[in-house]
């Protein structure tokens, strides 16, 4: 079969290593043979899917060694979930099935900084998103992203609490905007797909909300086409883009064809803007964005701060964030305020995000959690 034009796979040197960790089922003491393996994968196939017609799913040996040599098209979601049977593993990243494909706007011929040539995914240095994941207690990460996460909350052992309540306040943000009517969802930095994703809350409240994702990250595009799907009364899509070029996220077709841009959108910025060390660029980003939505739109945000810390604790990040050994910049409370100017301040205003509409009166303090968050109204 032809390489799919819209993906590019490299070498799978994780699936060919797993296939000759294990030994053949019928020849002693020998590893499994990429024959063997297409026999498993077929039988897997049967259990997963019983009474189904597979006649289109099953594979032999050249399928797996163009998916081994990365000459295969990305598998369909029944290939893979037997892959994941017979490996035993959670995820198609475990299987080496990581590779990014190329953005839609690419394939539509849009030239734009934020919708790149697919590239080799650089599993060499850290990614926000994967160190998030880690902290968050996912499986979505590698040796880097471990080792940043572990370096940092050395430093500051908070920071998995703050994980976890930032993840806490964008659910119990989209929840209100749900409740307040919003039915269309713009989440820009969404991260790796974790349990209580924003459609999963938004489509609890409203089954027919739509929700487009964006990040700049290939892998957390693959996981969330794999293991995103959402209510069919809604409808829930992805792109891969950068935050730093706005205006081709708004003129994406993938959006334009998902979000009326005529009716309230809410606009989710969690915990991402910390990443802009420029303030310009950051405050001409979220103004772009907010500037193309309509009245009655919402911004939920959320950002990095080291307001509630010690002069000790600031001292040791600024030391570590001068090093290059931390990348989030943090921002002071009238820095973070200067990002809502001109919107409507829900309550109970801005606040640490343990403190943003909790739920429980047993809750981690402003200083154990270190990000501010805040819900504003377009007028």
């Amino acid at each position: 079969m032809p390489r799919h034009p819209n993906a590019i796979i490299r070498p799978n040197n994780v699936l060919s290593d797993a296939r000759k960790r294990r030994l053949s089922p019928v020849r002693v003491e020998q590893r499994m043979s990429r024959v063997e393996l297409a026999d498993a994968v077929n039988a897997a196939l049967d259990r997963l899917y019983p009474g189904r017609d597979l006649d289109a799913f099953l594979v032999d040996f050249r399928w797996i060694g163009k998916i081994e040599r990365g000459e295969h098209r990305w598998p369909s979601e029944e290939r893979r979930a037997a892959l994941r049977e017979v490996f035993g593993v959670d995820s198609d990243a475990d299987l080496g099935l990581y590779s990014p494909r190329r953005s839609d706007a690419a394939s539509a011929g849009l030239a734009s900084s934020a919708f790149k040539e697919p590239t080799i995914i650089d599993t060499s240095v850290c990614h926000p998103a994967r160190r998030y994941n880690y902290w968050l207690g996912g499986k979505d990460h590698f040796k880097p992203d471990r080792e940043s996460g572990d370096m940092i909350a050395r430093a500051f052992p908070t920071v998995i609490t703050a994980a976890k309540e930032n993840r806490a306040f964008q659910q119990r943000a989209v929840r209100f905007l749900a409740d307040a009517g919003i039915r269309q969802f713009l989440d820009i930095g969404t991260g790796l797909p974790a349990p209580d994703n924003t459609h999963e809350v938004a489509q609890r409240v409203a089954p027919n909300a739509r929700v487009v994702y964006v990040d700049n990250d290939p892998i957390v595009m693959v996981h969330s086409r794999a293991l995103t799907i959402g209510d069919p009364q809604g409808r829930t899509t992805y792109l891969e883009a950068d935050l730093r070029d706005p205006e081709a996220i708004l003129k994406h077709p993938t959006l334009t064809d998902t979000l009326d841009m005529s009716q309230p959108i809410g606009l989710l910025l969690v915990a991402v803007l910390h990443f802009f060390h420029d303030d310009d660029q950051a405050l001409a980003v979220v103004r772009h964005l907010l500037d193309a939505l309509p009245a009655g739109s919402y911004l939920a945000f959320s950002h990095f701060t080291m307001d509630f810390n010690t002069p000790e604790l600031i001292a040791r990040y600024d030391e570590m964030y001068a090093a290059g050994r931390a990348d989030a910049r943090p921002r002071s409370g009238p820095q973070f305020a200067r990002f809502l100017d001109g919107l409507d301040i829900v309550e109970p205003g801005i606040v640490a995000v343990s403190d943003w509409r909790p739920e429980s009166e047993n809750r981690p303090s402003p200083a154990e959690v270190s990000v501010y968050g805040a819900v504003g109204r377009i007028r």
